[in-house]
């Protein structure tokens, strides 16, 4: 989990360096600098939510295609979904991508809305 909370901070932090002017120009605007970290955390949130919910759903589907890809006259059990290790992995998707957002927050929230005018 941590890699990919250093991985998610890398790229949190390359985002924030492309999406500067677009947060200097809120900040101009009178956003506030709870509205800017709400937006670079949810971002990352929804992001890390939509992830998880494909890969449940890509591995649902091949769970469910083992029973076809079996010979019939094949001796073992058809393997079920684990569920519980679905919701934990998709709940670690998602603690993985606040903590991954937390560094670019406080960037973002720390630029100076006088740097837009440059």
């Amino acid at each position: 989990m941590s890699v990919s909370a250093i991985g998610m901070i890398n790229i949190g932090l390359a985002g924030i360096e492309q999406r500067s002017h677009e947060l200097l120009i809120r900040r101009a605007l009178g956003a506030t600098r709870a509205s800017i970290a709400i937006q670079v955390i949810g971002s990352s949130v929804l992001l890390g939510l939509i992830i998880a919910f494909a890969a449940v759903l890509i591995f649902a589907v091949l769970v469910w295609a083992i029973p076809w890809m079996m010979p019939a006259d094949s001796p073992l059990e058809p393997p079920a979904y684990p569920y519980t290790a679905a919701m934990i992995a998709a709940c670690a998707s998602i603690v993985t991508s606040l903590v991954g957002s937390l560094a670019p927050a406080i960037k973002a929230i720390r630029l100076q809305p006088a740097l837009a005018l440059r």
